[in-house]
This record gives C-alpha cells, structure tokens and sequence, in this order.
C-alpha cells in the first residue's frame, strides 16, 4: 500500500495492477470495483482505467459514508 506522498505522485489515470497496489488489495477485487456501479472507471477498448483524482474523491465519499454509519451505531 502507498503512502499519502507516494499517491500524490501517480499518473492521472491508473490501471487496475496499480489501484491493487495502491489499495493494497488483490488484482481480482480491483476488477470488481472497476466494472461495479458508481465507481471512477472506464474501458479503452480492454483495458480499464481509472482517474486518481476521482478514485480520490471516491475514497473520500466512502469514509464519509462509513463515519455516518458508525456515529448511527451510537
């Protein structure tokens, strides 16, 4: 997994192989996010892409939505 620098340095458009890492998950759950609704990809031709500033801000409305749902736990 990438630090905050490090991520701050990527391209702006990642591959699945990088998202992998840079989530520090397996290959196979990047191409489940990649095809599934509301998440910042699209295909050229075969391959899919992914652009870092929405993959960014994807992350960020995700860990807004878990904080919600923990506080409504309380």
């Amino acid at each position: 997994m990438l630090n905050r620098e490090e991520i701050q340095k990527l391209p702006p458009l990642l591959t699945p192989q990088v998202l992998a890492e840079v989530l520090g998950v397996p290959i196979s759950f990047c191409y489940t996010l990649v095809k599934s609704k509301g998440f910042p990809s699209f295909r050229v031709g075969k391959k899919w892409l992914i652009a870092t500033d929405k993959l960014m801000a994807w992350i960020d409305a995700q860990t807004s939505t878990d904080e919600c749902r923990d506080e409504k736990k309380v």
